[in-house]
C-alpha cells in the first residue's frame, strides 16, 4: 500500500514567528519583538513543527538553536514571506493609485529640512494628489514598503535592498545626542574616541547591521561599545538621553526636528556621515516617480 503524506498549510503569521525567533536567538527576545507572550510563541513554533513533521528549533542553555532542518528551512521561509509581502504590497499600491493617493512612510523626521519643498514639488507635478504621512518603526523602513503599508519610505541606511529600489536624497552628519548636563556637552564637536566608556542606548527591533552602524560598533580602535537602556523609538530614545547619562548617535536633522532644552547635539567629526534615501517598490507608479523626481530636484546644488 502506497503512503501519501499530506502537504501542510503554512500560515504566514507562524512563519514570521519562526523567522523572528531564528534571528533573535531566544524565545524571550523574539516574543518581545513580536509583542506576544513567550508561552504563546512557544506554542506556535510547536504547532509549526507538528504541521511540518520535523523539529526545527532546539532549546538549550544558549537560547533557541536551529536544527539542521530548521537551518535549511529558514532561508526558504524568509523567501516565502518576501513573496507573500510583495504580492500584498502590489495590490495595496494599486488600490491607492486608483484613488490618487500616496502613503509616505518615515520613522523620524521625514526628509528633514527638505520635507516641505519635496511635498510642494510633488503636489505641483501631480495636481489633486492626496498625501498621507505614516510613521514606521526603525526596523520597518523596508518591510513597510514591501508589504504595501506605505508606497515609499524616507529612510536611513544601512538597509536590505534586495526587494526594493533606493534613491539618495541627501547626506548629513551623525551627531551625539546627550543630556545638557552630560560631561561631553561642554565640547563643540566630538571624535568617536570621546565616547570611550560612555553608555549608549540600545535597541532590539532593528537589523543587527543597522544597530551596529549607528552605534559605531566596533570602534576604529577596538574599544568596546557599552550598551545601556533599551529604547524602541525616537521619542523614547530622547527621553532616556535627557534623563540619564546614556547617549545616542543619531542624524543631524533630528536637531531641528526634535529641539529640547534638556538635550544637546554635538557633531562627531571623524565617522562616516548618514545618508537619507527614498525606498521605493520595484514596480513603477506615476505618483512614486513624481516623488522620486521631487526628491532629486531638492538634492541638486
Amino acid at each position: 500500500m502506497i503512503s501519501m503524506e499530506s502537504t501542510p498549510n503554512l500560515n504566514t503569521r507562524v512563519l514570521r514567528y519562526f523567522v523572528t525567533l531564528a534571528r533573535a536567538g531566544t524565545y524571550t527576545r523574539a516574543a518581545e519583538m513580536l509583542h506576544v507572550a513567550t508561552p504563546s510563541l512557544s506554542q506556535q513554533i510547536a504547532k509549526l513543527e507538528h504541521d511540518v513533521g520535523v523539529k526545527l528549533v532546539e532549546r538549550d542553555h544558549r537560547g533557541a538553536r536551529l536544527t539542521e532542518a530548521g537551518t535549511e528551512f529558514l532561508p526558504l521561509a524568509i523567501n516565502l514571506l518576501a513573496v507573500h509581502d510583495q504580492a500584498i504590497g502590489i495590490v495595496r499600491r494599486h488600490r491607492r493609485a486608483a484613488q490618487h493617493r500616496i502613503r509616505i512612510g518615515f520613522f523620524a523626521s521625514v526628509a528633514g529640512p527638505r520635507t516641505h519643498e519635496i511635498l510642494d514639488l510633488l503636489r505641483a507635478s501631480v495636481p489633486g494628489i492626496s498625501i498621507e504621512l505614516v510613521q514606521v518603526a526603525w526596523g520597518e523602513q523596508v518591510t513597510a514598503v514591501t508589504d504595501g503599508r506605505v508606497d515609499v519610505v524616507f529612510a536611513r541606511p544601512p538597509l536590505d535592498t534586495t526587494h526594493v529600489n533606493v534613491f539618495p536624497v541627501f547626506t548629513e552628519k551623525r551627531v551625539l545626542a546627550m543630556s545638557a548636563n552630560h560631561r561631553l556637552a561642554a565640547k563643540d564637536e566630538l571624535t568617536i574616541a570621546d565616547l570611550a566608556g560612555v553608555v549608549q542606548v540600545d535597541t532590539d527591533n532593528v537589523p543587527e547591521d543597522w544597530r551596529k552602524w549607528w552605534s559605531v560598533d566596533p570602534r576604529p580602535d577596538g574599544t568596546p561599545v557599552i550598551y545601556g537602556p533599551m529604547v524602541h523609538g525616537v521619542e523614547e530614545m530622547l527621553e532616556v538621553v535627557a534623563t540619564s547619562d546614556a547617549v545616542a548617535v543619531t542624524a543631524e536633522s533630528l536637531v531641528t526636528a526634535f529641539p529640547r532644552k534638556d538635550i544637546v547635539y554635538r557633531p562627531i567629526v571623524d565617522i562616516e556621515p548618514s545618508q537619507m534615501v527614498l525606498v521605493t517598490p520595484m514596480e513603477e507608479r506615476s505618483t512614486i516617480s513624481a516623488l522620486i523626481h521631487a526628491a532629486q530636484m531638492t538634492s541638486r546644488p
